[in-house]
């Protein structure tokens, strides 16, 4: 498969289905969808969130209803929008306590509720791969280290029985 890239800032973007955009964008914003591919940036500097593979669209972060975490620089800055978990949660305990709970937190409440990231996370897939690059984060900044092994946040196993995102 081609990579198509932003044509704001020109990086790779990752396709995102329409549900995503039909349940993040405002709705003055939603009738202009059309019947594109559309793709997400995931870009800090950059204003785009959704565009199109021929670029003839694109949706900036005052389209959308939620703040988008990865492109946001102050808090607060979300990156488990199911069960509302953000940045500086798991920096703050990460630096109180040596470790976060997030990841587990959210694997236990995936399975016991099930989670909607396709309608609730503007990537539009699962966040435990964005969530475990936080701790990581967290940990190199704290001086913490690291033993639990990286999960791929796009593998719907990641979400518990039978996945989140079906």
């Amino acid at each position: 498969m081609n990579e198509i890239f932003c044509p704001e800032c020109g990086m790779s973007g990752k396709q995102v289905k329409e549900t995503t955009l039909r349940s993040l964008l405002r709705p003055e914003k939603q009738v202009l969808i059309g019947d594109s591919r559309y793709y997400f940036c995931g870009s800090m500097g950059c204003e785009t969130v959704y565009f199109t593979e021929e670029s003839s669209r694109t949706f900036s972060r005052a389209d959308l209803m939620v703040r988008v975490g990865v492109k946001e620089s102050s808090p607060p800055r979300p990156v488990c929008y199911c069960f509302g978990h953000s940045m500086e949660e798991i920096f703050d305990e990460v630096e109180r306590t040596g470790k976060s709970t997030v990841v587990a937190d959210i694997r236990r409440r995936m399975a016991e509720e099930g989670c909607s990231c396709e309608t609730k996370n503007p990537l539009g897939s699962c966040c435990l791969g964005t969530v475990e690059g936080v701790v990581q984060a967290a940990y190199a900044r704290f001086g913490v280290e690291a033993s639990a092994p990286k999960s791929k946040g796009d593998d719907k196993e990641c979400c518990g029985p039978g996945g989140c995102c079906k």
